[in-house]
């Protein structure tokens, strides 16, 4: 039996509210993924930028002691 015929197999085997949560967490899934793939792909961008490159990595390097507290950020 090929695993596309025990997929169909165990789909024909389950009550309709199974079904329901099996498609539910499908499209949780499938939305997690997208914003995967999104953030990776604007991770990218920013990295393939000489300069914003560098202005991160001097972020990821500076001690949260010389950061501004969140409190006081103005956005």
């Amino acid at each position: 039996m090929s695993n596309r015929e025990r997929c169909i197999s165990v789909i024909n085997s389950m009550e309709e509210w199974q079904l329901q949560s099996v498609l539910e967490m499908l499209q949780a899934f499938k939305s997690t993924m997208e914003k995967l793939k999104s953030g990776a792909l604007e991770t990218t961008e920013l990295l393939s930028d000489l300069e914003m490159s560098k202005k991160l990595i001097e972020g990821k390097n500076t001690p949260i002691s010389e950061c501004v507290p969140e409190d006081e950020v103005m956005w």
